[in-house]
């Protein structure tokens, strides 16, 4: 009986509950394409020139014309598979690892995996890639320093092409290579320099050739395939406003009281890393030592800058919190965790703490989608009531 209910098979379940409320709800919100904002995101193309984010949406285009395929099961099945990817590699590295009060933290907070499905809104969008392709870079061994730069240039450019907010995740990208010394101390200033034209390039690329691509052509080109959309529709409407347009809609949506509630979702869950995590390894620069903990205060100011061009806080949240999991997990696979400094850290938190903390992080409140929403209670149970409401739903038709 003990055995049955282990640890490593209630995860198992979890994921398994996660993967396939992920694939159902995805399908079940085909009933709203092509006009629900994710859809028309996705809808981006190059048919009007080149245009930030529309990798994606060409190549599903293509395809569809090529071989005459329906357009929203090629988007289902892209989609779908990007989160079996990304969830498939993450079973796959805790089913390696011995899991404790802290992975148990991070595999069930709300704004970790689970959270797409609490928050429909932010299900389905290309954010899964970002993550996705971030987790793959961190599973390569690097056995040179050409190996990285190559994989590190092509899944960064990717990942840019797909959604240019992977531009602000590349600190973790950069902590990566920080933290490999091997490679680290073979880099020259070409190569940096190297790198350095490739991001001037790639932002480039988003803001300066992106805003002359004709939005009215990427429209019509839908129109072979019966798809009406309009410039109006979703993502489309976004990318006709000019830059600070954005800012100064994001800016009257901020409140004092959004940003508490966001503070409160971020410190609660972000404390995870600082109380239980420890480097054996601590990174210098002149008279400067980068502990654990700077590292995270770090990626958390470098996340300030994404919160004032976005209106979508909760999404933000989540890429962050997931660029994050991946970099413990990076740091678990490199062995450079302080296992009995983490132990001695679980083992000094009483039972009832540990349940207090676990209802805090895992159970009670997530953020809602947009920077002026409330916190949204108990996650985990609503998205079971919304599968249980949508499989009634289907038996009753």
């Amino acid at each position: 009986m003990t055995n049955f209910f282990s640890t490593k098979k209630i995860v198992l379940v979890y994921f398994i509950y996660l993967i396939f409320n992920h694939i159902f709800l995805l399908n079940f919100h085909l009933n709203e394409f092509p006009y629900k904002y994710v859809f028309t995101d996705w809808l981006i193309n190059y048919e009007g020139g080149f245009i930030r984010r529309g990798l994606l949406g060409q190549i599903i285009y293509e395809v569809s014309l090529i071989f005459d395929l329906n357009l929203k099961k090629i988007l289902f099945f892209v989609q779908a598979t990007g989160y079996l990817l990304y969830f498939v590699l993450i079973i796959n590295f805790f089913n390696k690892i011995k899991l404790n009060f802290f992975w148990l933290l991070l595999i069930f907070s709300t704004i970790s995996f689970l959270y797409p499905i609490s928050e429909l809104e932010a299900l389905g969008r290309k954010d899964i890639f970002v993550i996705l392709l971030f987790l793959i870079f961190v599973q390569i061994n690097f056995s040179s320093l050409n190996k990285f730069l190559t994989f590190f240039l092509i899944i960064f450019t990717i990942s840019c092409l797909i959604h240019e907010i992977t531009f602000f995740y590349l600190p973790y990208y950069v902590l990566i290579f920080l933290y490999n010394p091997q490679i680290r101390e073979k880099i020259k200033f070409i190569h940096l320099f190297l790198i350095l034209i490739s991001l001037i390039f790639l932002i480039y690329l988003n803001l300066t050739i992106s805003s002359k691509a004709n939005i009215d052509e990427i429209i019509s080109s839908y129109q072979m395939l019966n798809i009406e959309i309009g410039s109006a529709t979703g993502a489309f409407s976004w990318l006709t406003k000019p830059f600070l347009n954005h800012i100064s809609i994001i800016q009257n949506k901020i409140s004092l009281t959004g940003i508490l509630r966001f503070s409160y979702v971020i410190m609660i869950n972000v404390w995870i890393f600082f109380y239980f995590i420890k480097l054996k390894n601590t990174l210098n620069f002149a008279s400067i030592t980068i502990t654990s903990n700077k590292i995270f205060i770090g990626l958390l100011l470098l996340s300030i800058p994404i919160y004032l061009i976005v209106l979508d806080w909760g999404r933000v949240t989540y890429l962050i919190f997931n660029f994050m999991i991946i970099t413990i997990i990076y740091f678990k696979k490199e062995k450079l965790i302080d296992e009995n400094f983490l132990q001695k850290k679980i083992d000094s938190i009483s039972i009832r703490i540990k349940s207090l903390i676990f209802i805090l992080i895992c159970i009670l409140f997530s953020p809602k989608i947009l920077a002026n929403d409330d916190l949204s209670g108990l996650p985990l149970f609503k998205t079971i009531n919304k599968l249980e409401g949508l499989i009634n739903f289907f038996l009753l038709q």
